[in-house]
């Protein structure tokens, strides 16, 4: 499935391939320092990924133009790494005391840095790119009941002077993390989601990954007040492709906004009231699939030919990417060839037809 989806981003001019790798659910990781995040982390011992494996995909990737950025992202969505770990995640209470999912990491304990100083060694001897992501999205419910609700780290936040604010327990964190990445690589560049930013964490060199926004003008704003503030960044609030609106989702920009973020062929990333210096900061865009109900069965025709309108946005002079009425008869077009190549890829625009359909099938060499 990977390596259908590195061909497919190779013909569509999709240079970068952001492995959200492991999550909540999952890790499938297979770390030779820590065998047992992925021994009992992951969903079945087959759902792995062994070091040749990811080799396997760097090559395949690299091959086709595409770098591999992987992203492990930390301290919320980490569920799967207490079960190979022990301790390392925090003990999480709802408000009567009862003890519920532990899905955060502990930032109190030092025994926390050094396990991720090893284990981070490893992950970027794995992965060469010059980018690593490390994530740091959607820690705030979560922290109600694994931070606050807990006694003792409430009490580590009373000692040093963060209060209630688990913004301010979340940055302590990563101003721990960011230097055990700098020490391991001193060329690696960090990548977390907006929120670290929001929350004033200050760290030279590190980008900025906006994905929020109920509205393309909140987008926009953020993307304006990170590279305002010095950063270099990334956008993908409006190119969540794992959700789907009727009709043709990929074109229009859609008021208000909301979750059906139907505007993926109108989102300009630079679209921001700034300065010209401020717009050089802007290094892309990045279209996103999520698997919450994506897997091997639904993911090609759930990503193209809409991933294609993403591709030709970022790429194309924008005096000729303004209109989705011109762009569809390309998109049906491309939709055609990906097909005669063996992709299952679904109509861009009402129904419609390929003259000469699925000409070969999906095995390719590498």
């Amino acid at each position: 499935m990977l390596l259908r989806n590195l061909d497919l981003m190779a013909q569509n001019k999709f240079n970068v391939f952001h492995w959200h790798m492991v999550d909540s659910e999952s890790f499938p990781y297979d770390s030779t320092t820590f065998p047992n995040l992925a021994a009992k982390g992951a969903y079945t011992p087959k759902h792995i990924y062994r070091q040749s494996d990811v080799k396997r995909v760097i090559d395949f990737a690299r091959l086709r133009g595409i770098r591999v950025v992987v992203e492990f992202d930390t301290p919320g969505h980490t569920g799967a790494w207490g079960l190979g770990q022990p301790g390392l995640l925090s003990d999480c209470f709802t408000s009567s005391g009862s003890p519920t999912l532990p899905n955060l990491i502990d930032p109190t304990k030092n025994e926390t840095y050094t396990f991720l100083a090893a284990l981070f060694q490893e992950v970027l001897n794995v992965f060469p790119d010059n980018y690593i992501h490390l994530g740091g999205d959607e820690v705030g419910g979560t922290a109600i009941d694994c931070w606050l609700n807990n006694p003792r780290i409430l009490k580590f936040m009373k000692d040093n002077g963060f209060g209630n604010d688990t913004t301010l327990l979340e940055n302590y964190y990563f101003k721990r993390l960011l230097p055990i990445i700098q020490n391991i690589g001193s060329h690696k560049k960090p990548i977390v989601w907006q929120e670290v930013l929001d929350n004033k964490v200050v760290a030279p060199g590190v980008i900025a990954h906006v994905w929020k926004g109920d509205t393309y003008d909140d987008m926009l704003t953020e993307m304006e007040a990170v590279t305002k503030a010095g950063h270099y960044a990334i956008m993908s609030s409006c190119w969540y492709l794992n959700y789907i609106k009727y009709g043709n989702d990929w074109g229009y920009v859609d008021y208000p906004l909301k979750i059906n973020r139907g505007m993926y062929y109108e989102c300009d990333p630079t679209g921001f009231k700034g300065t010209d210096e401020q717009k050089q900061r802007v290094l892309g865009g990045e279209a996103i699939m999520f698997g919450e109900y994506v897997d091997a069965t639904n993911l090609i025709p759930r990503l193209w030919p809409r991933a294609s309108a993403v591709g030709e946005r970022l790429w194309s002079d924008p005096a000729q990417t303004v209109s989705p009425d011109v762009a569809w008869p390309r998109l049906h077009e491309f939709r055609c060839r990906m097909m005669r190549r063996g992709y299952p890829v679904e109509p861009p625009n009402l129904p419609t037809y390929c003259p000469s359909p699925f000409e070969v099938d999906y095995e390719f060499d590498e």
